[in-house]
């Protein structure tokens, strides 16, 4: 499968840069990091050079020529550190193909790319409509064309554009969710591949109402088994799962499965920090944070930083004092967009907390010689109607993305309040790049994997 990723950050730029007004066609180039799983082929945009009206040679409603010694610079780099190029440019009348102008524009310009940018991997060519709808094809060495099977943008709303692929879904099944959503959205939904890191309190209900929506694709991350514990919170798991230890991901494997809307599930019994397990979540469209600690928050972060994925995190805090005094219950759902605010410049962890949690997993004797690291995974309270109602609102804010049913601009809204004491639900915006997580925004793949030396190898 064949991919482009770009946030709203480049998104954006590009749009504004590409329909200046004038009904002329413009163009731009984007630096673009690479992931590459199995048959999957990612371009992740992570700079964009915008190519002045000025410099261009002449632009017309169906043509622009320019001087495409303009990116030297980001071919140079693509050449030092194995990058991809895209070209993109609009078609402000609407045409949807791409011309045979712009069939010999592109043979003569990837031609020169490939023979600059050693190695097999391809580059692309995509044409913006006014829409804002996006296209392409990939270019390999040969100067064979592929087609570019999904376009996403990462932003305050989440496009995904299809292409080359037949719809699958059986729409008897999903008339109800159809009525609501349309089937578009429901369509999309058919086809995203999900990660769930997290099986428990928040998890279990995120899960069960993916799976109820249809979603192509469950991704299920967990290092832990079930037991008596948690049977209050975990949906269809038994006493006979917590007795003889079943893990939380096959308990949920195993409820997907019997609802029969033909989900795919891939299960990992194990912690997020693998490199494995990283990989796989690369090729997610969302990413869900149903987890307690910091660690894998931050994991998950630099996911959707480096790969371009949204990400939705859900918490639920109950302070309940020892005679059984309720002083506060309180919930949250952050929604996550790379290049935005992250989980860490919001304060939903610390970096103090991260290295206390690495140490514990890795090395526990270590951790309890060192009396100055923070007290981590301390046990809380949870109950399943907390944990339900932060879960629906986490999965209302998904389908808010694909199929804006606000009444004010998803721009608005990073963070939904969840005030349990005071029957309260408000928005909160938290607009501030965060700088640390900024510079991430399409790497993809590097060495070490995330910039993490644990993941510098397979395990």
């Amino acid at each position: 499968m064949n991919r482009i990723r770009i946030s709203e950050m480049h998104y954006d730029q590009l749009r504004e840069h590409l329909f200046p007004g004038d009904g002329k066609e413009a163009v731009a180039i984007a630096l673009c990091g690479r992931s590459n799983n199995g048959e999957n082929t990612t371009l992740l945009v992570q700079d964009v050079l915008l190519i002045p009206y000025e410099s261009c040679y002449e632009r017309k409603p169906d043509f622009v020529y320019w001087p495409t010694n303009l990116i030297d610079d980001f071919v140079e780099r693509a050449a030092k550190n194995n990058l991809g190029i895209l070209k993109i440019h609009c078609h402000p009348g609407g045409f949807d193909k791409f011309s045979q102008i712009d069939t010999d524009s592109d043979i003569k310009l990837f031609t020169s790319i490939h023979a600059w940018v050693d190695g097999e991997l391809p580059h692309a060519s995509c044409i913006m409509l006014p829409d804002g709808r996006i296209f392409g094809r990939f270019f390999t060495v040969n100067m064979h064309e592929e087609i570019v099977h999904q376009i996403s943008v990462a932003g305050s709303d989440i496009h995904n554009w299809y292409y080359g692929e037949n719809n699958t879904m059986n729409e008897e099944l999903h008339i109800r969710n159809m009525q609501v959503f349309g089937k578009k959205t429901i369509a999309i939904l058919n086809k995203m591949r999900v990660g769930v890191v997290g099986c428990s309190g928040t998890g279990s209900p995120t899960i069960e109402q993916l799976k109820r929506y249809g979603v192509g694709e469950i991704i299920l991350v967990d290092p832990d088994f079930v037991d008596k514990l948690n049977l209050n919170r975990i949906i269809g798991s038994s006493l006979h799962d917590a007795e003889n230890k079943i893990m939380k991901v096959e308990v949920m494997k195993r409820e997907i499965n019997k609802v029969g809307y033909g989900t795919k599930v891939t299960c990992f019994p194990s912690h997020v920090t693998n490199y494995s397990i990283v990989k796989m979540l690369a090729e997610c469209d969302i990413l869900f944070s149903c987890v307690d600690g910091s660690e894998a928050r931050h994991l998950l972060n630099l996911i959707s930083s480096f790969y371009i994925i949204p990400l939705i995190d859900m918490g639920v805090k109950i302070d309940v004092s020892k005679n059984g005094i309720i002083n506060g219950i309180f919930g949250s759902v952050h929604y996550i967009k790379p290049g935005g605010s992250s989980l860490l410049s919001r304060g939903q962890y610390n970096m103090e907390n991260v290295r206390a949690e690495g140490m514990k997993r890795i090395d526990k004797e270590e951790y309890d010689r060192n009396q100055y690291m923070a007290n981590v995974n301390e046990s809380s309270p949870a109950v399943i109607s907390i944990n339900m109602q932060a879960s629906a609102v986490a999965i209302n804010e998904l389908l808010a993305r694909l199929h804006p049913y606000r009444n004010f601009n998803n721009k608005e809204c990073d963070i939904v309040r969840i005030m349990f004491s005071d029957g309260m639900t408000y928005p909160e915006s938290s607009n501030v790049p965060c700088s640390y997580f900024r510079r991430f925004v399409g790497k993809g793949d590097i060495a070490p994997l995330l910039n993490n030396p644990e993941l510098s190898k397979h395990e």
